[in-house]
């Protein structure tokens, strides 16, 4: 009998329509600039990475119909990582009409962005709230309402919590009924009312600039480490331009 220990569960999304997406051969993953000969795919959407060792690795997926994926993955001495990656549409993807298309450049200053990670999100037409009378620093479980059909929330996931006081990025693992549970906890104290907008992670390109695609215009929201920053969409293109330091 051979034993493999379980390092990472990564489950994949199509970063446009949510949807889970399975292992097929037009996937191809490399860790630390080595191919994975035989990765291990579930039905529902999950790549499991087997006897890596503990630490910091770099992980790479390609698919067809999608961008290269490149990601950070900090694998656990104990327990295996989790998390959510979306894959970006890329060249040769089918958008439906209707297709809200953001084009985003970012500046420090006089000098474009080159390599910056952002975390982007918009509004949806599921609308995710804290329920309860306020969530502190520490927990791992609060009481979320949703509004309008949960099968659009992706989760497990990336959502960013923004209210008067404070924003931080968080990770939601799981919504059973009201009971959301977030690993790790909160690092911050947030009050009833406060809205979880699910948020995906963009690199830009050499020149700072990225793409955006929504099924809608609205709200569009930038999560950096020290600052969150938002513009109003409308129907078609947009033109962005962020200065992350203005």
């Amino acid at each position: 009998m051979i034993w493999r220990t379980v390092s990472a569960a990564l489950l994949l999304r199509d970063g446009f329509t949510g949807r889970a997406l399975t292992g097929s051969a037009a996937t191809r993953c490399f860790l630390d600039e080595r191919p994975l000969l035989r990765p291990i795919w579930k039905r529902d959407g999950y790549l499991v990475l087997t006897d890596i060792p503990p630490g910091e690795h770099e992980l790479l997926i390609c698919r067809s119909g999608y961008r290269d994926e490149r990601i950070s993955l900090q694998v656990p001495a104990h327990g295996p990582a989790e998390d959510t990656v979306c894959l970006k549409p890329g060249v040769g993807y089918l958008f439906p009409s209707g297709t809200v298309r953001v084009t985003i450049s970012l500046r420090r200053g006089p000098t474009a962005a080159s390599g910056e990670r952002i975390w982007i999100g918009a509004q949806s037409r599921a609308r995710l709230v804290l329920a309860q009378e306020e969530a502190k620093a520490g927990d791992s479980h609060a009481k979320l309402f949703c509004e309008g059909s949960r099968a659009l929330l992706p989760i497990p996931g990336h959502f960013l919590m923004e209210d008067k006081n404070t924003a931080e990025l968080v990770f939601l693992r799981s919504l059973q009924g009201e009971n959301g549970e977030f690993a790790p906890g909160l690092t911050a104290r947030h009050a009833r009312g406060t809205e979880l907008v699910a948020v995906q992670s963009y690199t830009a390109d050499g020149a700072g600039r990225l793409q955006v695609h929504l099924h809608q215009p609205g709200r569009l929201i930038g999560c950096l480490t020290d600052r969150v920053l938002s513009a109003d969409l409308s129907a078609g293109e947009n033109f962005l331009e962020w200065n992350l330091e203005g």
